[in-house]
């Protein structure tokens, strides 16, 4: 089977925390929501066979993938772009309250005050809203990918009696050499294709 990592991680939101914690923020919706990458390992009879696959590129490859990391992108964007119009209220009216806070009275004071803090809670909920629809996203759009390519790297080791298929989105460079005729990620990505094209064979 595959065992998979989380998708975009981290609490998304703004409060008073350090500029550090929001670029944190950035960091979480910026991050590409491409899966985790995996390591299969398949049982099947045969010999000794390891093949190689970048579990990564095969799902960003595949039929449907495109549209749907650009909807997911286009999304983050926006959401990228509203939490950081309001961050920047968020700075304005702490400028505010800390150049004009000695001078203005007690009542226009708590005003700003409550407004800063009426926009901290806005940016949270942003935040945690944009992270559940991103993760929305990934599971309708990317997930069924990933589930289809999981299969058909399962029906490549069951007829090539392959035993162990590593992920080189995994290992990276703990892969020393890979013989071109190793790497199944292009046969992979065209299966998948074939398979969308003709579902009563699969």
């Amino acid at each position: 089977g595959r065992g998979c990592g989380p998708g975009l991680g981290g609490r998304l939101g703004g409060d008073n925390e350090s500029a550090a914690n929001m670029g944190s923020l950035m960091s979480a919706l910026t991050t590409s929501c491409l899966m985790a990458p995996c390591i299969f390992l398949m049982q099947a009879s045969g010999g000794a066979t390891v093949v190689v696959i970048d579990f990564e590129r095969a799902v960003a490859d595949a039929p449907g993938a495109k549209d749907a990391i650009t909807k997911i992108t286009t999304f983050r964007d926006e959401q990228v772009k509203a939490i950081t119009a309001k961050q920047k209220e968020a700075q304005d009216l702490e400028s505010r309250l800390r150049v004009q806070g000695g001078t203005l009275n007690e009542a226009a004071r708590t005003k700003l005050t409550q407004n800063l803090e009426t926009t901290r809670t806005t940016i949270q909920s942003m935040g945690e809203e944009a992270q559940k629809k991103l993760a929305e996203l990934e599971q309708q759009l990317i997930a069924p990918i990933e589930q289809k390519t999981a299969t058909a790297v399962r029906a490549y080791a069951a007829e090539h009696g392959v035993k162990i298929v590593l992920d080189a989105s995994t290992l990276q460079s703990g892969l020393v050499y890979v013989h071109d005729t190793a790497d199944i990620t292009t046969e992979i990505i065209r299966r998948i294709a074939r398979d969308l094209q003709n579902p009563g064979q699969q």
